[in-house]
């Protein structure tokens, strides 16, 4: 690829339990024959300085062939998940994303990063006014900020929004799906054909 790269991190959070996939790991579920979370890792290596793999389980994705950080404490969830990964991220900039969107509108990601040159968080905003705290835009020091939250006895993601997030339109991105559910998955394979 000869477009020249982002100077952002990609992080990729690959820790959740899958409860509402009977407990099948969501991250290795196929699609056209690969792991869901290298067809998500696909798509943002070409465009990113560097890629990082939030996940506990460093044998599972070694295959990625990125960085692979661990919660710097271990059953806090996806904030601390967020928080490891900003410490560890080489640049000020850092796209997240869970493991279980399989598709990235890498113009859509570009329009948050150029939003963040103001903004600490740039969070979209959908339709039924969902928040996606987990397909985001943060500054590395956001890192302190999910430190408080999680200090103060919280665990929870959306809890960021108290801190001032530049909130995007997220209406009729017809391309944007989180694969939560067996159902999930047979409509993204249908759509996909």
């Amino acid at each position: 690829m000869s477009e020249k790269k982002i100077k952002a991190t990609a992080i990729v959070l690959a820790g959740g339990k899958s409860t509402r996939m009977e407990g099948t790991d969501k991250s290795m579920l196929l699609i056209n024959g690969v792991p869901l979370i290298k067809y998500v890792v696909s798509q943002v290596e070409d465009y990113f300085e560097e890629v990082i793999i939030g996940s506990n389980d460093r044998e599972k994705y070694a295959f990625l062939n990125h960085r692979i950080v661990p919660d710097i404490r271990q059953g806090n969830g996806p904030l601390m998940g967020l928080l490891s990964c900003l410490r560890a991220s080489s640049n000020e900039i850092n796209f997240v994303t869970a493991c279980d969107i399989p598709v990235l509108n890498i113009e859509f990601i570009r329009k948050m990063i150029a939003l963040s040159s103001e903004n600490k968080i740039v969070m979209p905003l959908g339709d039924t006014g969902k928040y996606e705290p987990l397909f985001a835009v943060y500054h590395r020091s956001v890192a302190d900020i999910a430190e408080e939250i999680l200090n103060s006895g919280s665990r929870k993601v959306i809890d960021l929004l108290g801190h001032g997030p530049f909130l995007v339109d997220f209406k009729g991105e017809d391309w944007y799906r989180n694969i939560n559910t067996r159902e999930d998955l047979a409509g993204f394979l249908n759509s996909a054909k």
